[in-house]
Formats: C-alpha cells, structure tokens, sequence
C-alpha cells in the first residue's frame, strides 16, 4: 500500500442525510414529492450526473445543470448553518494513517463526488487539512462515479500505481469506480448509507476502526509484486 484514499461523504462527514434532504427539497420545488429512500441509489455521483439520471424517472423541465445548482445552494446553506459531523470512528483513523503518511512516506487523499469549496469546507471544519496530500473533487471530470476516472486521476497525481492504493468507500457507485480503478476497496456499511451493494469489494467493515493497515500493507505488495488487480 502506497497510498490510501478516503471518499468524504458518509465515510468522513455524516453528510448524506443532508444530501438527500437537499435533493427531496429541490424535487418537492420542481412538483414531484419523492420519497427520501429514492435518492439512495444516486449516492456516489455529482449533483449534475444524479439529476439527469433522476430526470429519466421524473421528467422536469430544468436543465439537470440548474437542479444541480439548487441543490448545492440548499445543501450548503444547512451545512453552514452547522459543523460537519464526522463519522464515528473517522477521524481517530484519519490521525492513524497520517502517522504512517510522516513515518513511511504513505500518499493520502480524499476524492469526492463534491465540490472543491464544500471539500475546503469539510477538512477545516474538521481540522484534518494537514493530513492529506491531495483533495481532488470530481466535479471537475466528466465523468462520475462509478466511472473509474476520479480514482485513476486521483492516482496519477500522487503518482502511484492504482494497484498500490486502498479506497475506502460507503457506496456503491464508488465501490464499482474503485475497483474498475483496479485500486483495493474497502467496503464500510454506513448508517446512513443503506441498501448499497457492496459485494466488489475486498473488504467489508461496520466501522472505520476495524480497517487493519498491516493486513492492507501485505495484500497490495502482493498484488504489486503478481501485476494483479483482481482480488485473491
């Protein structure tokens, strides 16, 4: 292992509840009453992706681009209204891999499907900045998770093989982007991540602090050292 790599919603930041609120808000807006349990499946994906794909269940008249924007307004009004509220367990983890990020030169990085400020907005808010050396946000590309372009551009930038880097996700959108990464996955059934499959991964966890680092060291150096991507 390389590298490690966080997803933030719903594995740093108790942040998809709000999310959901957000989408359920703007849907209420456009005339359709959604049931919140709808949104689950999106979970992963930008505002934008989300809102064309929900546009094929609901067709409003917006441009999925505008619905995307309203949201984001929605969203980060209630955030700001309020500290982020990591995930249980998260940031004790996130000191742990940063040790071995200053004593064995380990990458670290946070990719999400969030924006660059609201990312900013997050890791001050919580005061874990220092602790990665990389906060790539897939608005920027054009295609979202579970397309593998945010973990491979993620990669890239910290100059590691995709082979060397572990991820750790709560969807299944991002579960699926990771491993097509051919990255190591780690699986965490989030509370507030329900009903997401997420059987590609590596590993399962039902919280962040049972996530073995000496386990994750051994098994990507095999891997590295077969030229294997798949699980064994």
């Amino acid at each position: 292992m390389k590298a490690f790599i966080f997803d933030m919603d719903g594995v740093i930041a108790d942040t998809e509840p709000v999310h959901m609120q957000a989408e359920k808000h703007v849907m209420k807006r456009l005339g359709y009453d959604v049931d919140i349990d709808y949104f689950h499946r999106f979970q992963g994906m930008t505002d934008t992706m989300l809102f064309e794909a929900v546009k094929k269940d609901f067709p409003f008249k917006q441009p999925a681009a505008q619905a995307a924007k309203a949201k984001a307004y929605v969203f980060n009004k209630i955030m700001h209204e309020q500290h982020v509220t990591p995930i249980a367990g998260s940031i004790d983890f996130i000191h742990k891999v940063n040790e071995l990020r200053k004593a064995q030169g380990l990458k670290t990085a946070i990719a999400s499907s969030s924006t660059d400020d609201f990312i900013s907005f997050v890791v001050d808010d919580l005061g874990i900045r220092e602790c990665f050396d990389l906060l790539m946000s897939g608005t920027n590309l054009p295609e979202s998770k579970p397309n593998p372009a945010i973990y491979l551009q993620t990669a890239a930038y910290l100059r590691v093989d995709p082979r060397d880097c572990v991820v750790l996700e709560d969807a299944a959108n991002g579960a699926r982007a990771a491993k097509a990464a051919g990255m190591t996955c780690i699986g965490f059934r989030s509370p507030h991540s329900p009903n997401q499959d997420l059987s590609v991964c590596d590993f399962i966890v039902d919280e962040v602090p049972e996530i073995r680092l000496d386990d994750l060291f051994l098994r990507t150096k095999c891997l590295s050292k077969a030229g294997l991507s798949d699980a064994v």
